[in-house]
Formats: C-alpha cells, sequence, structure tokens
C-alpha cells in the first residue's frame, strides 16, 4: 500500500473546485500520509485546497495509472500533507483508456451527420457518422459530460472506416483531439477512470 506513492513519477492533484486541478511534487512518504508542494499552483487556486478538504489524485506509478480520493491533512501555503486511503484503483492500462461515453457531443456543423459516440478517452473519440468526415479537416467541438464538465477542442479525423449493415452504410471515425487545454484533457482522463472504476466495481459485484 504504501508502495503507490513514489517521488519522481508524474501526479495530479484535483480538488472540489475542478479548474484549481493542478501538478505536485512529493516531497517525503510516511507511514499513514505523504508530503507534497503544489509547485504550479495560483494564489487563487490555492484557496481551493483547505485542511480537511477532498481531492482526488492520479498520475502513474510502476504498475500502471493509479487514482484515488482521499483528504489533505495540513495546508502550508503551497506545501501539504496527504492522506494515504485505506483503498485505492490501480489501473494497469494503457495511458488513455477507452471507456463508454455519457454525455453529449456538439460537433459543428456535423450534427445531423453523427448516429452514435462510441467511445472516448483522453486522447481522442470514436464516432459513428452517416457520411465519412475529412481527413484533412479539423473539427471545432463541445463535448458535455455527465459529470456537468464541457470540454472545448478540435477533433481531427485520424482513421475513417467503411461499415455496412443491413445495406445501411456506416462510417466509424476515429479522431484526435486538438487545441485542447490542459484542464480539458484532465477532465477527460478523470471521466475515463471514473468509469473504468464503476465497470470494474459492477463486474467484481461491488
Amino acid at each position: 500500500m504504501r508502495e503507490i506513492i513514489k517521488k519522481g513519477h508524474d501526479y495530479r492533484i484535483i480538488p472540489q473546485n475542478f479548474e484549481s486541478a493542478t501538478i505536485f511534487e512529493v516531497k517525503n512518504i510516511n507511514e499513514n500520509d505523504f508530503e507534497i508542494v503544489l509547485t504550479k499552483v495560483t494564489p487563487e487556486e490555492l484557496k481551493d485546497y483547505q485542511k480537511n478538504s477532498t481531492v482526488e489524485i492520479f498520475g502513474s506509478g510502476d504498475d500502471g495509472l493509479i487514482f484515488f480520493e482521499t483528504k489533505i491533512l495540513e495546508c502550508n501555503n503551497e506545501n501539504l500533507k496527504i492522506a494515504i486511503p485505506d483503498n485505492y484503483n490501480n489501473i494497469q492500462r494503457r495511458e488513455y483508456s477507452r471507456v463508454k461515453f455519457m454525455g453529449t457531443i456538439d460537433i459543428e456543423g456535423e450534427n445531423d451527420n453523427i448516429i452514435s459516440v462510441e467511445d472516448i478517452s483522453a486522447g481522442g473519440i470514436k464516432l459513428i457518422t452517416k457520411k465519412p468526415l475529412e481527413a484533412t479537416k479539423d473539427y471545432s467541438a463541445k463535448i458535455n459530460l455527465i459529470n456537468n464538465l464541457t470540454i472545448n477542442c478540435t477533433i481531427h479525423p485520424i482513421r475513417i472506416e467503411e461499415q455496412g449493415h443491413n445495406g445501411q452504410t456506416k462510417y466509424a471515425i476515429s479522431g484526435c483531439y486538438k487545441e485542447i487545454s490542459n484542464i480539458d484533457r484532465i477532465a477527460l482522463v478523470q471521466y475515463s477512470f471514473k468509469v473504468l472504476m464503476e465497470t470494474e466495481n459492477k463486474e467484481n459485484g461491488r
């Protein structure tokens, strides 16, 4: 359990106000807590990091990606002491795992063309459309996730596959994000983690 957080790994911390999410550096690891410094936090963002408030931690470990919810035990400006939780999730998958999409999407000029969203990840999205998209074009998109977060980005098609079923032709469009902010990328990573956790809990009968 004490091995889930290590110095030198890439981690992010998310407070209740998602827009204040930031990166941190691990300074010390103790028996029941670990000490961090928020290396790029602004004075305004720092207000969202208070003692006893709940935060989420995610990042990379030796065995894959980790994600867990915990509490801030102590605050001293940018220096925080974080509790090590009793339970955590270690997601041993590729960085941008594809998960079921639950929300709505608005792609400029293409809404009537979109049949469904097959899956989504922090790296891209897979759409089913009536007509193919242009491989050389970037499409402005607004993605509304079920946790009331809105992602603004452009989508660039990287794979277009024709599919035929019952005499109807459809197209599977795999696209990557372009012109996406770091905070929106974090939102997608968080969303993917939560969907994975919910799916695994259901499979394990939790």
